[in-house]
């Protein structure tokens, strides 16, 4: 066979060169900017208007300038933080809390879960072994009842 002369003669299967494997390389595509029209834009509120302005190369004088606050202002500042960090602190113990008392409230309802269906349990166990006598009572009752014997020897 074919596989058996390649073996002997050391060749090795066909290579076409179309089929092999190699790396594709693509260039990066690049999209054109999307063309809203002006009768369109008019129509759309300023939040969703395309706001197209180039990347700017220097920093503005509003990114640049540094925000000095004058006393009052820093008072306030202070101030709103502080307030804020109780209300996150209190609203933080709050949750605790919360959680604390589900985890009671779930622990309760396992209990009394627990105990209901152990009642549950002990309920139906009381009303089977009642239905027992019952049916008992009632297949006595249709036999003759229980006292057959003795009013057969009193008849007689």
């Amino acid at each position: 066979t074919v596989a058996q002369l390649r073996r002997q003669l050391g060749v090795g299967a066909p290579r076409i060169s179309d089929s092999l494997y190699r790396q594709i390389e693509r260039a990066p595509r690049k999209f054109n900017p999307l063309q809203v029209p002006l009768s369109l834009q008019a129509a759309l509120p300023f939040k969703t208007k395309p706001k197209l302005e180039a990347p700017r190369k220097r920093k503005t004088l509003e990114q640049k300038r540094a925000v000095v606050l004058e006393p009052g202002e820093k008072k306030a500042y202070t101030l709103l933080q502080q307030l804020n960090a109780i209300r996150n602190e209190k609203s933080k113990k709050r949750r605790e809390q919360q959680d604390r008392k589900r985890v009671d409230k779930d622990k309760k309802a396992a209990a009394e879960e627990a105990w209901r269906s152990k009642f549950n349990r002990e309920e139906r166990k009381k009303r089977y072994v009642a239905q027992g006598k019952e049916e008992k009572r009632k297949e006595a009752a249709a036999s003759g009842g229980k006292y057959k014997k003795a009013r057969r020897e009193a008849d007689g």
